[in-house]
Order: C-alpha cells, then structure tokens, then sequence
C-alpha cells in the first residue's frame, strides 16, 4: 500500500517535460509587455501636453490638443497588450474631457468664479470635446483592429507552415 502511495506522491512531484525532451524547442514564456508602465503615460501625458501647448498660445484647447489626445490613444493601444485594451478603449473620452476641463479652468479661471458658471462650461467642454473623443477612440480601436489581424495572420501562416512539415 505505501508503494501506490509513494508512486502517486512522486508522479504529482515530478515536473512535466519539457519541449526540448521530446525534440521541440521550449516556448518562452510571455512576460509582461515593455510598454505596460507608458501606455498610462502617453494616455494622459499627451493630451494634457497638447492642451497645455494650445492655453499657452491663446485661451481654448485646440488643434494640438486634438492631435496629442489622438496620438496619445492610439501610442496607449499600441504599447499594451490584450489585456490592457480593456482599460485604454473604455479611458479615451473621459481622459479627453477631463485634459480639457482642466486645461480650460487652469487656463481661464476668471471665467468660472462659481458653480453654474463651471456647469455652463463643462457642457461647452463634452461638446466641444467630443470630435477629439471620437477621433482618439477610433485611433486606438484601428491600433487594436491592426493588431488582432497581423496575430491572426501569424498565426494562420503558423498553422499552414507547421501542415507542409507534417506532409
């Protein structure tokens, strides 16, 4: 009985082979993506950048602000895996509104001395915002379409090259 015991113990114990005993060799194991720590930089740097270029010539956020939030989102998309598309996607508008709420109340805070003032402005900031919204949005969902397809071609070439060598 303590045979089968012991045998069961060691069989749980021992380590799997790996690729390379049975004549393939061993996949790396994928770590995390380099980007993982920049993509919440460049999602937030490059609009709050862009917004502050465009106060400091004149009061408003404009066509920098545009192009950084759109740069910004889609640098995001790009340096971050799967599972850091589930945050960049779903972050772009209201990192958008938010880079232009504060660019607009640090760059003009004599205009908003009070609560309906600041509540006038924010639905002049979402509409006014909102083209940039959907413009970074659609930059970082063609980042994250371009992705998923050069995978899927990778991998269908993966498949196809391993069937020629099986004959």
């Amino acid at each position: 009985m303590s045979d089968i015991t012991s045998e069961a113990t060691r069989q749980r114990t021992v380590p799997p082979q790996s690729g390379a005993a049975h004549g393939r060799r061993p996949r790396p194991r994928p770590g995390p993506r380099p980007g993982r720590r920049l993509a919440p930089v460049l999602l937030v740097g490059l609009p709050l950048l862009g917004a502050g270029v465009d106060e400091a010539f004149g009061p408003g956020v404009g066509v920098a602000f545009a192009v950084c939030a759109v740069c910004g989102a889609a640098a995001a998309a790009a340096v971050s895996g799967r599972a850091g598309w589930w945050w960049v996607l779903p972050a772009v508008p209201p990192v958008v509104l938010a880079a232009t709420a504060a660019a607009e109340l640090a760059g003009n805070p004599a205009a908003y001395p009070g609560w309906k003032e600041t509540g006038t402005g924010a639905v002049r900031w979402a509409v006014n915002g909102f083209p940039v919204m959907v413009a970074a949005l659609a930059a970082a969902g063609a980042v994250v379409l371009v992705r998923l397809r050069r995978a899927a071609v990778r991998r269908a070439a993966g498949r196809r090259a391993e069937g020629a060598r099986r004959g």
